[in-house]
């Protein structure tokens, strides 16, 4: 029998239960300080649930649950489960600002499958898909989350013992809103500023750290908040590309990037707690001179993030501890920029930042999964990294964890054998080539280049292993999503197979752009479409 994610201790006992036809009596617990802990026990004569709260009594009928779902034939074990979650807070942030934003029906089975899995909390990370009443410019081309929608959610989740934690960035990454005339006087660059990574940008994307800039924050905060029943607001903030490139040149000249970045975040935590919110933002920027965050409020949460097998969590909780800061950490599910998935990089990511959470005390663990450059990957992809969270959150250990009957036998809607062997062999693949790439994979790369970047990539590529990459995607099968995600590799090992010999390559497949319509359309809203499908046509 596999129960998942794996209790914290299970002891088989004499005998078994015969078809079981009354449902579990449940005791409250009067001993146990734990409020998420249960005790399972299956008798000759029934079971008995001992739980310490409402939660720990959902969680004991997930664990009931997997065992029923296992013995369809009625006959049950005896057997004596204690369990409880090591890590308090057992997040999911699902990216819904880079095109794609799925439909509620989506939206309820992936809270199916975080309730399946004993999550504890669900963000949709925001930049301008919620349908702000005096923003339609913003939002209009989105299919952007209305206030009805985030109700629906909201109730759904609390059925389900998950916290929906609103989020709205209010700092860096406001790209969709600068790039409108309107907005500018928020800007701090509003005429544009040079990205350190993707060069020269037409729009700003971080907002001039004023009380005027705080002030337009929390108007957003004002509308967004009343949805949620959750008192937790994440605020974003991270990579404010441009700051001291404009407005606060000067004053980040004087007094440094951090401290100019702190001043204002402490503003939009005054707006928060006004509000009576407890505040948590990314700590990309604080981690840099950790002991400011002593300054910010205890109920303040630092999200520290991270994506590679090898990031330094252990110093960032060490450099947070020492500053008497609250943190949660923040590994990556690796599927973005990668198509078919990067497990080789995830899943030790999600190892590590699980491990150092238990050994230096962190309120938890939120598993991200981005979007970046118009979110291309399928949901599919991020399954096994959301099982590995699960387990890791709930008792963080080094055992090998098996994640195939998991993922095809006790989630709903299970992956098929053949989709879990595809999305491990994809994976394989992308971790085949020789150079390692950060937050994307050769093939990602390969698909989306555009032509001028074809001198520069050439010298990359090395043909065997692009020949070998084909090979092997050639004698893969697969069906539905993961064929799209196949095919879209295998035209980027051909691709780059041609570039390597100086050939023009192949055009982009017209039939392929119709199979991605096709399977965006059937999980997510329209908004955002044409966008993402924008990205694998060539520019001029």
């Amino acid at each position: 029998m596999h129960l998942f994610p794996p209790p914290q201790t299970l002891a088989y006992t004499r005998g078994s239960l015969r078809q079981p036809s009354q449902s579990p009596t449940l005791h409250p617990s009067t001993f146990n300080l734990q409020p998420s802990s249960y005790t399972l026990s299956i008798t000759p004569k029934g079971i008995s649930i001992t739980a310490a709260s409402p939660e720990a009594a959902h969680y004991a009928q997930v664990t009931l649950n997997q065992i029923l779902a296992q013995h369809p034939d009625g006959q049950i074990p005896c057997l004596e489960i204690t369990d409880w979650p090591d890590l308090p807070v057992r997040g999911y942030m699902l990216d819904i600002s880079r095109c794609k934003v799925p439909t509620q029906a989506s939206l309820f089975q992936l809270i199916d499958l975080l309730a399946s899995l004993k999550y504890n909390q669900l963000q949709l990370y925001t930049e301008h898909t919620f349908a702000y009443r005096d923003h339609p410019q913003v939002w209009q081309d989105a299919s952007p989350l209305t206030p009805a929608d985030i109700q629906a959610l909201d109730a759904y989740c609390k059925d389900r013992y998950i916290e929906l934690v609103p989020n709205q960035n209010s700092f860096g990454h406001m790209e969709r809103w600068l790039r409108h005339p309107a907005y500018h006087p928020f800007a701090e660059s509003p005429k544009g500023f040079e990205h350190p990574i993707s060069g020269w940008k037409e729009h700003g994307s971080t907002l001039k750290p004023t009380p005027a800039s705080a002030d337009f924050a929390d108007s957003l905060f004002a509308e967004l908040l009343p949805n949620f029943t959750s008192r937790q607001l994440n605020v974003g903030g991270d990579e404010p590309w441009e700051l001291g490139q404009g407005y606060s040149r000067e004053q980040v000249g004087k007094r440094g990037k951090t401290r100019v970045y702190l001043d204002h975040l402490l503003r939009i935590q005054k707006k928060v707690q006004a509000r009576g919110y407890e505040m948590q933002f990314w700590g990309d920027i604080i981690i840099n001179q950790p002991e400011l965050a002593a300054e910010l409020d205890p109920d303040v949460t630092a999200l520290l993030w991270g994506y590679e097998a090898d990031h330094p969590f252990a110093d960032h909780c060490a450099a947070m501890q020492s500053a008497r800061a609250n943190f949660t950490l923040v590994p990556g599910t690796s599927t973005w920029n990668s198509i078919g998935g990067r497990l080789q990089t995830a899943l030790p990511n999600i190892d590590s930042a699980a491990a150092n959470a238990k050994r230096y005390a962190a309120n938890g663990l939120l598993l991200t999964e981005w979007g970046d450059n118009g979110h291309h990957h399928s949901n599919l992809t991020s399954i096994l990294p959301i099982l590995q969270a699960a387990a890791r959150a709930w008792h963080p250990n080094t055992e090998p964890l098996d994640l195939e009957i998991p993922a095809t036998q006790l989630i709903p809607n299970p992956l098929s054998k053949s989709e879990y062997t595809a999305l491990i062999e994809l994976s394989s693949i992308a971790a085949s080539f020789s150079t390692y790439l950060h937050n994307a994979s050769w093939l990602n790369k390969i698909l989306f280049a555009q032509p001028k970047q074809f001198p520069q990539l050439a010298p990359q590529l090395i043909p065997a292993e692009l020949e070998t990459a084909r090979q092997r995607l050639r004698s893969l099968a697969t069906t539905g999503k993961l064929e799209l995600a196949h095919q879209l590799l295998l035209h980027a090992a051909r691709k780059g197979i041609a570039l390597t010999k100086q050939k023009q390559p192949a055009a982009f497949p017209a039939e392929l752009l119709e199979t991605y319509r096709h399977h965006w359309l059937a999980r997510n809203r329209p908004g955002g479409l044409e966008e993402s499908i924008a990205y694998l046509t060539p520019k001029p």
